[in-house]
């Protein structure tokens, strides 16, 4: 049989084995040939130009601030990308992101995602992979106002289309009129079922919000709250936000009823049962919101920059410090 092949079969088997991990053995089952064969395909593949093999160390990692942030937001696990002149924080945040969320879906079978700018950075940066087994959720309502695919809808559909995976929408806006409405929509057997699948995942990718920027701000200013209302709010101290759930800095939710009750999103306690919750952030701004999110059980593993890593740092020392006065 000539090893002469179509590029089509190329590409086909190329894909099967390079991207759905299959074996050879397993390729020339599904394509009918012979596992001979399927080694001179491949071959023929990589001399053609259809196979590109590239060795890629991925973006170099600061191990010592990594240990030092890890001992203090224990037990979350830390990956810190080095700075470097030619990258913005976020990118390197996102190419780190993306590493670790492929190492940690390898054993998944269900990826539950929330929303935010740099979850989509983290999405761009993620390769394409053949995940079909794979199903994604989306965690939290979509925020349809926003211009960029930072919405919970797009990032679940792209995140799903670079996995090659089945994806599952939460078919509601994020920010509800009233409590009542609320009510009726959990009463949706559809809406129901997603956040519970969410509930059940595997792994889950967050973006860990600060209240006064990003979509964070953005659902406060959604729900138009009454200068009452939002006194009250702030008077609890929220400093961080996942998945629309409100935290302080003790890593205490903000269970606020005006804005819980308004909210479609999972349950905070959800978050926490989650096997493997991934968070991203960037920027010293968010230290207070990451530092809550670790106390709060909410992230078992950090990705966050160099800035931001030291910012948290300080905050934690600046607390114990305040402990100690005060004891």
């Amino acid at each position: 049989m000539s090893v002469h092949r179509s590029r089509n079969l190329l590409v086909e088997a190329a894909k099967l084995y390079y991207l759905g991990g299959l074996t050879q053995e397993a390729v020339a089952r599904r394509l009918g040939m012979t596992r001979s064969n399927v080694s001179r395909v491949l071959q023929a593949a990589k001399d053609s130009g259809v196979v590109e093999i590239r060795v890629s160390a991925g973006a170099e990692r600061d191990h010592q601030l990594e240990i030092a942030l890890g001992a203090v937001l224990q037990p979350t696990e830390v990956a810190i990308p080095v700075r470097e002149r030619e990258s913005s924080p976020r990118t390197l945040v996102a190419e780190v992101g993306a590493e670790v969320l492929v190492e940690r879906i390898a054993q998944a079978s269900l990826l539950a995602a929330s929303w935010g700018t740099t979850l989509q950075a983290v999405v761009e940066a993620f390769p394409h992979l053949a995940r079909s087994e794979l199903e994604v959720v989306q965690m939290v309502g979509g925020l349809t106002f926003l211009d960029t695919w930072a919405t919970a809808h797009d990032l679940v559909r792209e995140l799903s289309r670079r996995l090659g995976a089945r994806f599952r929408y939460l078919n509601t806006p994020a920010v509800l009129d009233s409590a009542e409405t609320l009510r009726h929509l959990m009463e949706e057997e559809t809406v129901r079922d997603t956040l519970e699948l969410a509930s059940r995942a595997d792994v889950a990718l967050v973006g860990i919000g600060s209240p006064l920027a990003g979509s964070s701000a953005a659902v406060l200013q959604l729900l138009k709250l009454s200068p009452a209302e939002a006194e009250q709010f702030w008077a609890e101290g929220p400093v961080g936000e996942v998945c629309g759930r409100y935290f302080n800095q003790k890593g205490q939710q903000v269970k606020f009823k005006a804005i819980h009750d308004r909210v479609l999103t999972i349950e905070f306690e959800d978050i926490c049962s989650i096997p493997t919750v991934i968070g991203v952030a960037h920027g010293i701004e968010k230290a207070a919101a990451v530092l809550g999110a670790s106390r709060a059980g909410l992230v078992d593993v950090l990705v966050c920059d160099a800035a931001l890593a030291r910012a948290i740092l300080h905050l934690d020392a600046s607390d114990a410090g305040s402990a100690g006065e005060t004891a």
